[in-house]
C-alpha cells in the first residue's frame, strides 16, 4: 500500500494592489456614478464641482457637472464612497459613505438649497443602486456572503451556486480543479459554456479556467445569467466575474485553517468501526497595506492545499537495475528478453528501416538526459516481484 500525496499550492503575490489613482481596467467588474445636480426650482447647476472620494483609500476624483447638470463617474472600483458637490453661490453637499458594488451603477442626485456658503448639507438617505445601461440579470455576491459561505472547495468561482438558477454540474472538492469553475448551468444548458473573469479579464482557456484565487482575497462575485451585453459576448452561456480586493490606507490581514482528520471524522463504516483515512489541511491568508498613502497599495494572498489519502494500486515501475539502463533482465510477457533498440543506429533502406540493439542490452549512462535521469530517481522502487 502507498500514501500518496495530493499537493496543490496556491501562492500569489498578488499585487493587485499597486492600485494607482485613475488606474483603468476591464469594465465588467468596474462600476458607475451618476448623477444630476440642480437648485431648489429643479434647474440644473451647470460646472458644479463633484468630488467621488474613496473611503479606503482616500483617492479622490473630480468631474464637473455638464451644461445640463449632469456628471458621472467611470471605471469605479467597488468600496465604500462619498460624493461632494461645490458650487458657486450654494453650501456644500455632502453625500457620506455608500457602497459600489462590482458592476454597479449608483445614482447620486444633489439638491443645492440656497444658504450660506460655509454650511454644509449632508444626505443621509442611501444611494440609489440604479441599472441604466445593462440588461443583464445580475447578482452580486458581495464580500461579507463571500467569506461567511461555508464551502469545503474554497472555489470562489462556485458562489455562483447562490443564485437559484444556478446548477452545479461538478462535485470536486478541488479548489484549483481547471473544470469545475465552469461545471455550472446558469439558466439552463451553459454547462463548460460560460464566461469566467477575474478583476474583468477573461480567465478561460476553452472549456477551463487559467487561475482560482484564494477565495480570503475576493471582495465580491457578479453571476450573469442573461449576459447580453456586447461586453458579455464571448461565450454561450452566463458571465462569472470575481473582483478581488486590494491594498487600502489601513494595514489589514486575515488568517485561516482548515483541518480535516480521522479521530475529528464521523466513521465511514459503523460495522467495522472503521475512520475515515483522508487527511485534508487548508492554510493560508491576506494581507494588505499602504506603500504611499492615498496613492500606492500592496495586496498580497497565499493559500495552501495538501490532502493525504491513503490507497493500493498497481502500477508498473522501473526496477533498480532498469533505472540505470541495465535491461538485460527485462523480460516480455512471454519470457523473451525485451530488447532495447538505439535509436541513432536507425537505417532506412526504401520502406524497410532497421535498428540495431544496445550492446549487453544496457543504455549507456552518457545518453541520459540530466532532467530525466533526476525524474527517474523519484520514482518508488517495485515492492512486488512483478511477473
Amino acid at each position: 500500500m502507498k500514501q500518496g500525496e495530493l499537493r496543490t499550492t496556491l501562492a500569489t503575490a498578488m499585487l493587485l494592489g499597486l492600485v494607482f489613482s485613475g488606474l483603468a481596467s476591464a469594465q465588467a467588474s468596474r462600476a458607475q456614478v451618476r448623477g444630476l445636480v440642480t437648485d431648489s426650482s429643479g434647474g440644473a447647476v451647470p460646472d458644479a464641482t463633484v468630488t467621488l472620494g474613496n473611503v479606503n483609500t482616500g483617492v479622490n476624483t473630480i468631474r464637473k457637472t455638464s451644461s445640463t447638470g449632469l456628471y458621472i463617474f467611470d471605471l469605479v472600483n467597488p468600496g465604500n464612497y462619498t460624493v461632494s458637490v461645490k458650487a458657486a453661490g450654494f453650501p456644500e453637499f455632502l453625500q457620506p459613505a455608500f457602497q459600489v458594488q462590482s458592476g454597479g451603477d449608483v445614482t447620486i442626485n444633489a439638491v443645492l438649497n440656497v444658504g450660506e456658503l460655509q454650511q454644509t448639507v449632508t444626505v443621509n438617505e442611501t444611494a440609489g443602486a440604479i441599472e441604466f445601461n445593462s440588461a443583464n440579470n445580475d447578482l452580486t455576491i458581495d464580500t461579507k456572503m463571500a467569506n461567511d459561505t461555508p464551502r469545503l472547495d474554497r472555489n470562489p468561482f462556485k458562489l455562483t451556486l447562490i443564485e437559484p438558477q444556478a446548477v452545479n454540474t461538478r462535485g470536486e472538492v478541488q479548489p484549483y480543479n481547471s473544470w469545475s469553475a465552469n461545471s455550472v448551468d446558469l439558466g439552463g444548458g451553459t454547462n463548460l459554456k460560460n464566461e469566467l473573469a477575474l478583476d474583468g479579464i477573461p480567465l478561460g482557456i476553452g472549456q477551463k479556467v487559467a487561475y482560482v484565487p484564494n477565495t480570503d482575497a475576493v471582495q465580491e462575485s457578479i453571476v450573469s445569467i442573461n449576459g447580453v451585453d456586447a461586453e458579455n459576448g464571448h461565450s454561450a452561456g452566463g458571465t462569472i466575474d470575481v473582483t478581488t480586493k486590494s491594498g487600502t490606507n489601513e494595514w489589514h490581514g486575515s488568517a485561516f485553517y482548515l483541518g480535516r482528520y480521522p479521530w475529528l471524522s464521523a466513521k465511514s463504516d459503523r460495522t467495522q468501526n472503521v475512520l475515515a483515512s483522508t487527511r485534508q489541511n487548508m492554510y493560508g491568508g491576506t494581507f494588505g497595506n499602504p506603500i504611499i498613502k492615498n496613492k500606492l497599495f500592496n495586496f498580497f494572498s497565499l493559500e495552501e492545499w495538501r490532502v493525504n489519502t491513503p490507497g493500493t494500486f498497481n502500477h508498473t515501475v522501473p526496477t533498480t537495475a532498469e533505472k540505470g539502463g541495465d535491461f538485460s533482465h527485462s523480460l516480455n510477457a512471454d519470457g523473451s528478453l525485451r530488447t532495447i533498440y538505439d535509436p541513432f543506429s536507425t537505417r532506412v533502406n526504401g520502406s524497410a528501416v532497421t535498428r540495431a540493439p544496445f550492446s549487453g542490452n544496457i543504455i549507456p549512462g552518457s545518453r541520459f538526459d540530466p532532467s530525466a535521469a533526476a525524474l527517474m530517481n523519484e520514482y518508488w522502487e517495485p515492492n512486488k516481484p512483478g511477473n
